[in-house]
């Protein structure tokens, strides 16, 4: 399977290297039972654009990595990104009861959560297998460090379900943990594997940090803004959730005292209607909480764009500025 992103061009300057990558992500329950194999497979083969893999293998170009053992790394630990990746979404969908994802049948619908927390669990263990082989200690802390934060902001956003009065500080740590964390370990590891400097390798990280951030940011608008058939989720589904995202704290911010109360009341729903969900959104229209939303997702991303000074003009550099592009257009 090759990533959308990747079909559209964005990713062509690695496509050898990201075909490699989806060799290495068949593999990983290959001989380890048939249910493990089936669901595994499935979660690594379930549309996605392989964001992380590339952006690896890209910031491994863009720091002077090219052919021979670094290639051959780059590959293996940029397939460890992915399945750390589909590990997280199969838990995530445990938590939120997720009966879809990517427009298909979740594992956890099809499986049953038990089944799909172990193939989680088993998803981990493997990127650590090879995170490990890889022998770089800076490599391994930084994905493990990616995986802490990933945890703990799962635990945040647990807390904070239904609450109206979560922070956006608290907010911007759910997002940089859930999201931002393993994006900005996929660029500090691709710029390392290629041999570059603590320093740039920090501004790779960075780079990645602020583009998740407005990754997650725009995932956040399109809840509000987009077509089901696009985002391959019912629209609204974050609320229905109980996530309060940056749609609605601009909306809490901003709307009268009479629409706040109409929030609260809608907020501690836990099962909204079509009707209410629609209430929801023609307050978000009322009080353009998509528009403001992007107008932050914005400021991320030049945030980004910023960070990408460090490195000497090439066309690995020109991909991920055009990610950047990519990452504030996408409808999906």
């Amino acid at each position: 399977m090759i990533a959308l992103a990747t079909q559209n061009g964005l990713f062509a300057i690695v496509a050898r290297e990201l075909a490699a990558v989806e060799e290495c992500l068949r593999a990983p329950a290959a001989e380890r039972g048939a249910l493990l194999a089936t669901v595994a497979h499935y979660a690594l083969g379930s549309g996605g654009k392989r964001l992380r893999p590339a952006l690896l293998l890209l910031s491994a170009r863009a720091c002077g990595g090219e052919n021979g053992d670094g290639a051959t790394r780059s590959i293996r630990l940029a397939s460890a990104a992915e399945m750390m990746h589909a590990a997280s979404l199969l838990h995530d969908d445990v938590l939120d009861h997720a009966a879809t994802r990517r427009g298909q049948p979740s594992a956890m619908a099809r499986w049953g959560s038990d089944v799909s927390v172990l193939a989680g669990d088993f998803l981990y263990a493997r990127a650590i297998q090879d995170l490990v082989a890889d022998q770089d200690r800076r490599i391994l802390r930084t994905f493990a460090d990616a995986a802490v934060a990933m945890t703990e902001a799962e635990v945040l956003q647990l807390q904070r379900l239904h609450d109206l009065q979560i922070t956006e500080g608290e907010y911007l740590r759910i997002v940089t943990g859930k999201t931002a964390a393993l994006i900005s370990a996929a660029c500090r590891s691709g710029a390392l594997v290629a041999g570059a400097s603590d320093a740039v390798a920090a501004q790779l990280a960075d780079f990645g940090l602020h583009l998740g951030i407005g990754f997650q940011l725009v995932d956040d608008a399109l809840d509000y803004s987009a077509r089901e058939d696009r985002v391959g989720k019912p629209v609204g589904s974050d609320f229905r959730e109980g996530k309060v995202t940056f749609p609605i704290l601009h909306l809490r911010r901003v709307a009268t005292a009479g629409h706040r109360r109409l929030l609260e009341e809608l907020a501690v729903c836990t099962d909204p209607s079509p009707e209410d969900l629609q209430v929801l959104r023609d307050l978000v229209d009322r009080y353009g909480a998509v528009s403001a939303t992007m107008q932050l997702v914005a400021e991320y991303l030049d945030r980004a764009r910023a960070e990408l000074a460090v490195l000497p003009e090439s066309p690995a550099c020109q991909a991920l500025h055009r990610v950047v592009d990519f990452v504030r257009e996408r409808d999906s």
